[in-house]
């Protein structure tokens, strides 16, 4: 597949042809990427766009949407936001199977359907529905949102809320002070959570089986309503699953927080 590359000043849409792989690096604005089942090409589609052209490379199979810097323009944007010259408002349609790589400053980001996911912004909210394989999500003070995923998850907040539900396998969740929400649907998951001062709630299956290990200086750790006693002054509890069946393992550590086990 041929080289093309545009400088996009005014909104319009553009046909990239077939692509594997789409990275999106924007300051400000916002990105949607939805997958289309009946699409065999990938179209962007650019509603607004700031005082700066917004550069679109595609390079064989791969897609590149940002804003390209000289050395110095990124010396500026580093002591001084470039405010809207580099703001842009994109949508993004691929065929199923295309990756999908988006990093934002201060956009907010949206993706549907995606397999093999990451996001990555400062403040802006990321939100992610029916995607599936490896996703991953990280943002320092956005809220981050990841609804019936498929696959394992990798999340890192600082102070925004955490949510991840659906089929879900291995999860990693890190927050500083936001809270986190995981709840599994279909599925016996393992989930690693690490925060200071925000709750961690894990939501099963009724059938499922649980095996908890939670540390903590601390907090308290509530099973189906019941709290569980510590080993140890600060807060340590260790349960073994019991019985025969699908089991979810819950490693947490904790500062000062609940973390908190329904089933059913």
């Amino acid at each position: 597949m041929s080289n093309e590359s545009w400088a996009v000043a005014a909104p319009q849409t553009l046909d990239v042809g077939r692509v594997a792989a789409a990275s999106l690096r924007m300051q400000g604005g916002r990105v949607d990427v939805v997958v289309d089942p009946a699409a065999g090409r990938t179209v962007l589609e650019i509603v607004e766009v700031g005082k700066k052209p917004l550069q679109v490379v595609r390079e064989g199979d791969r897609l590149r949407v940002a804003y390209e810097r000289s050395r110095v323009e990124a010396f500026v944007a580093r002591v001084k936001s470039l405010g809207d010259s580099e703001r842009a408002v994109v949508r993004l349609v691929v065929p199923p199977g295309v990756s999908v790589d988006v990093g934002t400053a201060e956009a907010d980001v949206d993706v549907r359907g995606t397999t093999g996911t990451v996001v990555k912004s400062v403040t802006g909210a990321i939100r992610t529905s029916d995607t599936s394989g490896s996703l991953y999500l990280r943002s320092v003070s956005g809220d981050v949102a990841a609804s019936a995923h498929a696959g394992d998850v990798s999340a890192q907040v600082v102070s925004g809320a955490l949510a991840v539900d659906g089929a879900l396998g291995r999860v990693s969740a890190s927050t500083v002070s936001g809270a986190v929400a995981v709840t599994a649907t279909g599925t016996a998951p393992m989930v690693t959570a690490k925060t200071v001062s925000g709750d961690v709630a894990l939501r099963l299956d009724p059938d499922v089986e649980v095996s908890l290990k939670v540390r903590g200086a601390a907090g308290q750790v509530v099973l189906d309503g019941e709290v569980q006693p510590s080993t140890a002054r600060t807060l340590a509890v260790d349960r073994s699953a019991t019985g025969e069946g699908n089991v979810a393992y819950l490693t947490a550590n904790v500062t000062s927080a609940r973390v908190i086990v329904s089933r059913g």
